[in-house]
């Protein structure tokens, strides 16, 4: 509105009001008449306008408003109809018409309060005329028929402190529905939360007035109902005149928001796309891209105004493209189905191309027509480069390679099927330990275990058995670690056939332990196998007996005869050791021609038993070879109890001692 238009509004109000005043002089019954009647009509229109939009507004405040107003105008009906005056209603109180203005402001201002309640929230408009229509009535009633309503004026003294009262109470009301509406503000119209703004304080002030007044006729009250007038009309501009003039701004004035709130929702969506660390790609019906996120640009290296709008093939290899194209077609006509999940690559804007792995689904209107497509991408040309790396070492290995996930092989290359003769088929989803030794099992499980445990940094190795194919055990060394194997937690091993390595080591061992001349265990193998055996017996509460043996007169054989004969003397008294005593004892050559056997569960009784038999064996030798010399052994014995504890040295220097008795009392040294 041009400055002339305001202008010439603002004077038109002005002398209205003024000629309204004027009338006031001449006779203030037909003053009060006019001014009540004008704001009737304004009541019932601000009802009539707001009870046929209520369906074209998200903002219910004016529907309230417009309800609650119906009644007020009603009530300022009966209020100028029982005007002291008015030959109506003579036979009634004289005191109804300022009952019923009062309750009218009570009705008025509490409506005000309320009605920024509803301006998103809906509520039942025909229970609410009902509900507001039976309270004027009780109102009526009251006044009329129950002469219930408090006492407001008495002629001659004024309003009564009831009316007093409730003039602050209305005041109140007034001012916390300015505050209300306040809150509110984003809801409204600027010019419409203006007018109503406005109507409220010029009805505070039309109340303040009515506080001063003694008289109904005094200047205050005429002042009060010209305040009431103006706040009337500024209602009547805020709600009648702009629906009319404005419709935009009021009845649409919540799309205008809502087109606000989607706006901001809709660049909320796209920084969540944004964010989203796969493709996300819808297209139309002729495959032009509708939309693409941020990942999706960053990957095809392309500005999102360059794929916009465009032919998606475009971004496809050139040796797809047309196939494609032409299943797209065949998608969008209904002549094919789309597949949900594939694995296709793009070509980037710098020509390199990328491994995609899509999830497509189908957009359809309302009336459930193919409209298009939405896919959501994850690159994984890496992750494919990865795996195809991983397959050709895997496959080529020089070592056994396998998979394991739940105790199964998932996958074995074919260096681990060589090595344990057996068809792939035959190991595919078989118990892994299945193939380990029975005597191993428990070790490797728990060597596995712990090197899965272990920093990933460190790498560890653990040996055992396996029965191949053929029956044969061989040695093999594997070294475990933890992968995902198809989205699951899986163990990749890797073994390597150690069979002869350890037939090596079995070898120096035994080249260790054994004396090279006799076959007997040497010194350390005998110290360290009787040790075992000692402690072995102690715990399960048996007995032990050494024998300590010692060949007579070798030295002269080897003197007198060579050391050639000397030598075969050991390996005679060796065998025969060997040939008499239990293969559970040990038998060894301990020094030069010193020899030692340790009995476990043996008493002096079958150490006794078992030396006549080497002496008998002895002598049988001599009888047979004829030999220049006779072949003869000294002994000693120490036995020990079950119960006595005991080392191998004190068991050792003891049979010691009493061989050396027997050689003395038995070869006494030549003189």
């Amino acid at each position: 509105m041009t400055k002339f238009g305001i202008t010439w509004r603002a004077l038109s109000g002005i002398i209205i009001l003024a000629a309204i005043y004027l009338t006031s002089l001449y006779n203030y019954l037909l003053f009060h008449t006019i001014i009540e009647l004008c704001s009737i009509v304004v009541c019932f229109s601000i009802f009539i306008i707001a009870w046929n939009s209520r369906r074209y507004t998200d903002n219910h405040y004016f529907t309230f408003l417009g309800i609650a107003y119906l009644y007020v105008g009603a009530l300022q009906l009966m209020h100028t109809l029982t005007y002291q005056g008015m030959p109506l209603f003579l036979t009634y109180s004289s005191d109804a018409d300022t009952q019923l203005w009062i309750a009218a402001r009570y009705l008025q201002s509490i409506a005000l309060l309320v009605a920024p309640v509803f301006v998103q929230r809906r509520f039942r408009a025909t229970f609410t005329l009902l509900g507001l229509g039976a309270l004027t009535l009780l109102v009526l009633l009251s006044t009329f028929l129950w002469n219930i309503f408090p006492m407001s004026y008495v002629w001659g003294e004024g309003p009564t402190p009831f009316y007093i009262v409730s003039e602050f109470v209305v005041c109140a009301f007034f001012i916390m529905a300015a505050g209300m509406l306040w809150l509110s503000r984003k809801k409204f119209d600027r010019d419409v939360l203006l007018y109503l703004l406005l109507s409220i304080g010029v009805s505070i002030a039309a109340e303040l007035c009515f506080m001063l007044y003694k008289d109904p006729t005094s200047q205050f009250s005429i002042l009060g109902h010209l305040f009431y007038l103006i706040s009337f009309l500024l209602i009547y501009r805020a709600i009648v005149v702009v629906h009319l003039l404005k419709p935009y701004d009021i009845l649409f004035y919540n799309l205008a928001q809502s087109s606000g709130l989607l706006k901001k929702e809709r660049d909320k969506l796209q920084n969540i796309l944004d964010l989203e660390e796969s493709i996300l790609l819808s297209q139309d019906a002729e495959q032009k891209v509708t939309m693409i996120n941020r990942k999706g640009r960053e990957i095809l290296g392309a500005a999102e105004a360059d794929i916009l709008g465009k032919p998606f093939d475009m971004f496809l290899p050139l040796n797809i493209r047309q196939a494609v194209k032409n299943d797209y077609v065949n998608i969008m006509s209904g002549h094919a189905e789309l597949e949900r999940y594939q694995e296709r690559p793009v070509m980037t804007s710098g020509g390199e191309e990328r491994i995609i792995t899509w999830h497509n689904e189908l957009l359809r209107d309302e009336t459930g027509r193919i409209v298009g497509t939405f896919s959501s991408g994850q690159d994984i040309t890496e992750r494919k480069e990865a795996e195809d790396l991983f397959r050709a070492i895997f496959s080529r290995s020089p070592i056994g390679m396998y998979i394991v996930q739940d105790g199964k092989f998932r996958l074995v290359n074919p260096q681990f099927r060589n090595y344990l003769g057996f068809a792939e088929g035959e190991l595919i989803d078989r118990e892994a330990l299945s193939l380990v030794l029975p005597e191993d099992a428990a070790r490797v499980r728990q060597e596995a275990v712990k090197a899965l445990k272990s920093s990933k940094d460190r790498f560890q190795t653990y040996d055992y058995r396996v029965k191949t194919a053929s029956g044969k055990l061989k040695w093999f060394m594997e070294s475990v670690s933890s992968i995902h194997y198809e989205g699951r937690q899986a163990t990749l091993g890797t073994i390597v056939d150690v069979s002869e390595r350890k037939q090596n080591e079995d070898l120096f061992r035994s080249l260790s332990l054994i004396d090279d001349l006799t076959g007997l265990y040497n010194r350390r193998g005998f110290l360290t196998l009787a040790n075992q055996q000692l402690k072995l017996s102690y715990r399960m509460d048996r007995g032990v007996t050494l024998l300590f043996a010692d060949i007579d007169k070798l030295k002269w054989i080897n003197d007198n005869m060579g050391h050639l004969e000397g030598d075969a003397a050991l390996v005679n008294a060796s065998r025969m050791l060997k040939e008499t005593f239990r293969e559970s004892d040990i038998v060894g050559r301990i020094s030069g021609d010193e020899f030692a056997v340790f009995m476990a569960g043996a008493d002096q009784a079958y150490s006794e038993a078992i030396v006549n038999r080497l002496e008998n064996k002895l002598k049988d030798y001599n009888t047979r070879e004829k030999k220049p010399y006779e072949l003869s052994l000294s002994f000693g014995i120490a036995c020990r109890a079950s119960s006595e504890p005991c080392n191998l040295s004190e068991l050792l220097d003891t049979a010691d001692k009493f061989m050396y008795e027997n050689k003395r009392e038995n070869h006494p040294p030549e003189q």
